[in-house]
């Protein structure tokens, strides 16, 4: 194709040809040679132009104007298309990325009801395997309401067993797409469920142990209305104490094992002595022994651990008044500290009734209590054991248990000697 400016050209090089044939006498030779000279030079630009027409996203060569723009306005055509595919590509590749690291399973269905493609935690959460893309869903997931639910039309949310693992709970969502393909969500939603029932629970216990002493409180005050005299009035005053008491310490308890789960798990650096924590223990809880000197330090050791202090001590008066209302007819219960492993271990001994198997994994829990052959649980808040969990948990350390019935119970843990904190710092 042609323009002005080229016509132009061709114009000059007729020009310049007619002049030349004037001074050599031979005008029709001159025009001739001119004509061709632009030709070949048209040829010339028109074989660059093809070569490059074979791989348009090259930079266009040195071409002269009439077809520089014949080939500038398709490539910046082409560039532009380019560099949004490309962009799109990145895009659709960062989308990519983020599915495949997803820790829920994304599985795409085509509108022909077979797999197209899914991410890795399909294959952990459904067992999805490579060779299930373009088959039913059905055929490779044994969980029937979830095959359902995707053959169904009602846009809803579903909960249903794992088909993988036992004892899991998967939750399935679904979205249409165009051309009826359809995205399919699942997670798993066991730990949730479990958190759910555990607050359910807790408002539960705190309200039915809260319950009891507030009862015998308004029951009192109510008496103290009656028209009764000063002196009776006097008597009753003392009975208060017991379930004041009682709210107090379980709001007590409630406030720091609350502080102990919500604050971040960093304690102090300052070095401990475990003796010292072992004997303000001992001397807290003296008046819960039934007998003098119920409670012997058998072993102690001058070890320092890095940790903190009121969490320490927490955790071993915990421990002692656990053994001491565990302990019947004032039988002893031992405290020691001993080198083990390079740690110091710290353990609380009673010989009292123990604990059945059925019941270990449980003690931890908040307001737990296992009750005796009578049917009744000892008097606590049930919250002892689960402060004691959590401030181990914040010293990278847990509360392990050794117990047989009719034998007693063995309490203990492990802590970094100060020594070792210092050089894994």
């Amino acid at each position: 194709m042609t323009s002005t400016k080229e016509l132009r050209r061709l114009f000059l090089f007729l020009l310049i040809g007619a002049f030349v044939g004037l001074i050599i006498n031979a005008f029709g030779w001159a025009l001739f040679i001119a004509l061709a000279g632009w030709t070949v030079i048209q040829a010339i630009q028109f074989n660059r132009l093809n070569a490059w027409a074979k791989r348009p996203l090259g930079k266009p060569p040195r071409i002269t104007y009439g077809w520089f723009n014949t080939v500038m306005n398709p490539y910046k055509l082409i560039r532009r298309e380019r560099n949004r595919a490309a962009n799109a590509i990145t895009g659709a590749k960062e989308v990519f990325g983020l599915i495949e690291l997803m820790p829920d399973a994304v599985i795409l269905i085509g509108s022909n009801g077979l797999i197209e493609a899914f991410n890795p935690a399909a294959e952990r959460l459904l067992n999805l395997a490579p060779t299930d893309r373009g088959l039913s869903l059905a055929s490779v997931v044994r969980a029937p309401d979830f095959v359902n639910f995707i053959g169904s039309e009602v846009d809803q949310i579903l909960e249903f067993p794992s088909p993988v693992l036992t004892g899991k709970t998967l939750e399935a969502r679904k979205f249409a797409l165009e051309g009826e393909r359809i995205i399919v969500l699942v997670r798993d939603v066991t730990e949730l469920n479990r958190l759910l029932t555990m607050r359910q629970s807790f408002v539960a216990n705190v309200s039915h142990e809260l319950r009891t002493p507030l009862t015998v409180v308004l029951g009192y005050l109510e008496a103290m209305r009656d028209d009764i005299d000063d002196d009776m009035k006097l008597a009753l005053l003392p009975r208060l104490d017991s379930p004041m008491n009682r709210i107090h310490s379980l709001v007590d308890e409630l406030l720091v094992l609350t502080r102990l789960e919500s604050t971040p798990i960093k304690i102090d650096q300052d070095p401990i002595s475990v003796r010292r924590v072992i004997t303000n223990a001992v001397a807290e809880v003296q008046g819960l022994c039934q007998t003098p000197n119920q409670i012997r330090v058998t072993d102690t050791c001058e070890d320092l651990v890095r940790g903190a202090e009121t969490e320490l001590h927490s955790v071993c008066t915990n421990l002692l008044s656990n053994a001491l209302r565990y302990s019947e007819d004032g039988t002893p219960v031992e405290i020691r500290c001993t080198n083990f492993a390079g740690k110091t271990r710290v353990s609380v001994t009673d010989y009292g009734t123990g604990i059945a198997p059925e019941h270990l994994s449980r003690i931890t829990e908040r307001f737990y209590r296992i009750e005796n052959s009578a049917g009744t649980s000892r008097a606590g808040t049930g919250l002892g054991l689960a402060i004691v969990k959590h401030a181990l948990l914040r010293h990278d350390s847990e509360l392990q248990v050794e117990s047989h019935l009719g034998e007693g119970s063995t309490f203990f843990f492990d802590l970094l000697n100060a020594s070792e904190a210092a050089q894994d710092a």
